[in-house]
Parts: C-alpha cells; sequence; structure tokens
C-alpha cells in the first residue's frame, strides 16, 4: 500500500529559542489577509486607516474566541480547576469557529462604534478570510495537528518525526488538513468571482455557507476528535447550525434584492 511519508519537525529553533511553525504560518496568513483586505478597501469605501486598527481587533477577538470555544469543548473542568492554563495558548488549543465567531463579534463592536457598515466590511473580508486559512493549514498538514482517519488511498499521509502532532504508528491517515486547504482556496476564488454580485453582507453569507459545508465534510476524516451525537463532531454540528440560519437569511436577502431591482 503506497503512502507519503512525512517527516516534519513541527519546533523550529532559533538559537536556544523554539519557534512554532504553526504560530509562525498563522501569523504569515493574518498578514496576508491584511495586505489584500486593505488592497481591496478602496472599492469597498473604506478608510486603510480603519483597515489597521480593525485587524488588531480581529486578532485579539479571533484568539479569545478560538480559546473559549476550544475549552468548552475539551474537558472545561479541568481548565476551571487549572485557571492559569487557559491562557497557556503555547500549549495548543485553538478552535476554528470559536476564531471565527470571535472576530466576526469584535468587527461587529469595532464597526458600531466607528459608524461603519458591518456588512460592507464583512464582504470586504470573505475572500481573505480562506486564503488567510488555507496558508496556517500548510503546517498544520506538516506538523501532523488534525491529522486524519486512517486509510487505504494512494495519498494516505505516515507521520515518522518523533514530534509531530499525529501519531507516528506507521499507519496512513487522510491529509484533511491540505483537503481543506484546497477547499479554502476554491471558496477563495468563488468568492471573488460573486464579488459586485453580492453585496450587503450577502458575500460573507456565503462564505460562512461554504466554508460550513467544507468543514462539515472534512470531519467525517478528521481523526483527532470523537464524535458527540448520532455520529457527528461537535463542528459539524457547528457547521449544520450556520448553514440552516446563513442559508435562508442569504435568499431572502437575494429575494428582494431581484424585487427592489427593475425588470
Amino acid at each position: 500500500m503506497q503512502s507519503i511519508e512525512i517527516n516534519w519537525n513541527p519546533i523550529a529553533h532559533l538559537g536556544p529559542i523554539p519557534i512554532n511553525w504553526y504560530g509562525l504560518t498563522v501569523a504569515l496568513g493574518f498578514i496576508v489577509g491584511w495586505w489584500l483586505v486593505r488592497r481591496w478597501a478602496p472599492r469597498f469605501d473604506v478608510a486603510r486607516e480603519k483597515i489597521d486598527e480593525l485587524l488588531i481587533w480581529v486578532i485579539i477577538g479571533t484568539v479569545v474566541g478560538a480559546r473559549f470555544y476550544y475549552i468548552v469543548q475539551n474537558e472545561p473542568g479541568s481548565y476551571i480547576s487549572q485557571p492559569w492554563r487557559i491562557a497557556a495558548i503555547w500549549e495548543g488549543g485553538l478552535a476554528y469557529f470559536g476564531g471565527l465567531f470571535g472576530a466576526i463579534l469584535a468587527a461587529f463592536i469595532y464597526t458600531k462604534r466607528e459608524k461603519l457598515s458591518f456588512a460592507r466590511v464583512a464582504d470586504l473580508f470573505a475572500p481573505a478570510i480562506p486564503i488567510g486559512s488555507a496558508i496556517g493549514r500548510t503546517t498544520c498538514g506538516l506538523a501532523g495537528m488534525d491529522y486524519g482517519t486512517p486509510t487505504r488511498l494512494p495519498w494516505g499521509v505516515v507521520y515518522t518525526n518523533p514530534n509531530s502532532y499525529a501519531p507516528t504508528d506507521g499507519v496512513p491517515r487522510h491529509p484533511d488538513q491540505f483537503y481543506e486547504l484546497l477547499g479554502d482556496l476554491v471558496i477563495a476564488v468563488v468568492l471573488i468571482k460573486l464579488r459586485g454580485r453580492l453585496a450587503n453582507g450577502k458575500l460573507f453569507l456565503a462564505y460562512l455557507i461554504l466554508f460550513s459545508i467544507l468543514r462539515f465534510f472534512i470531519f467525517f476524516v478528521r481523526g483527532s476528535v470523537p464524535t458527540i451525537a448520532l455520529g457527528l463532531k461537535n463542528a459539524q454540528w457547528t457547521a449544520l447550525a450556520i448553514v440552516f440560519v446563513a442559508g435562508p437569511v442569504l435568499v431572502v436577502r437575494m429575494a428582494r434584492d431581484r424585487k427592489a431591482t427593475p425588470q
């Protein structure tokens, strides 16, 4: 049975200082996303200086939301008994959906405070989010974080580095991180194509729906997360909730736009 061997050490060293490759690419994802949003800002009538301020809010909201969501779904009692561990994000433990919700809340508060259109800003950010996420997924996959379930497919990956986050048991696993990376890039292309046709928050709703569908199916082959009900994992239930809320809202808004457009 063929497989792809990955011997990647997730920790680099700058002299005596250990550096997590995943942390570096997540930071790079934020930088690339910031650069893209700044570049696109004029066509959405948003001042670039506001983007710089908003990015700080989004980073804080992302980290806090991602950590809170992770703790809630992973033995919250142990964190309550050892509260100092809540801030220990260097140990790992950030959940994507939590980060997304935290970033949305932070952006909403900022736009209301600065009297900006939240819907317009959300549409501005929509294509940049999956691009930034895809960048972070590169070292996530190489390091064995969020590893997949066993597979017999020829592109199954075997992690061999003793520092890998994935089991080094010689079992080929789905490279689900790279499935998500490719899915993110496809979503980004679709959103860029739709930009100009979907406005007033609809482009961001489209992102939420497309990404939630992607995550729902990806988590069938994610091996590092247990199921919680009906054979589905927490992220899958979250994805379904987003689709069932955002889907009808998008349909209603598009129907209203059609009625308001002169024939």
